[in-house]
């Protein structure tokens, strides 16, 4: 059986990390912001194709979405994996270097 809240709350979380509005969502697929809120809210499920297009319009897929290891990670860090996939290859590696030296205390403002 389909839990309409654990969607809802998926999409939710995935839209937010993108710093998409419901409108923002709801005008890449070219639905109503309404349409968009009832599935965050878990009033009803969209079909599977809907779900492709608003996965597509938040830059992931279903085998992602329907992932066990994505859905326990808090917002702020779903927002940080998405900002880092857009990095080149050369900006993460720096990025990388600088979050190792904060985390070992070696970084100062």
């Amino acid at each position: 059986m389909i839990d309409s809240n654990k969607i809802g709350n998926q999409l939710k979380a995935f839209r937010k990390a993108k710093n998409f509005t419901t409108q923002d969502l709801a005008e890449k697929v070219n639905v109503s912001q309404s349409y968009i809120s009832r599935f965050e809210n878990g009033r009803a499920v969209p079909d599977i194709d809907m779900l492709e297009k608003i996965l597509a319009a938040l830059g992931t897929n279903l085998a992602s979405f329907f992932s066990d290891d994505r859905e326990e990670l808090p917002d702020d860090l779903l927002q940080l994996i998405d900002t880092v996939k857009t990095l080149s290859p050369e900006a993460r590696v720096k990025l990388n270097e600088f979050l190792i030296l904060m985390k070992n205390g070696e970084y100062e403002d």
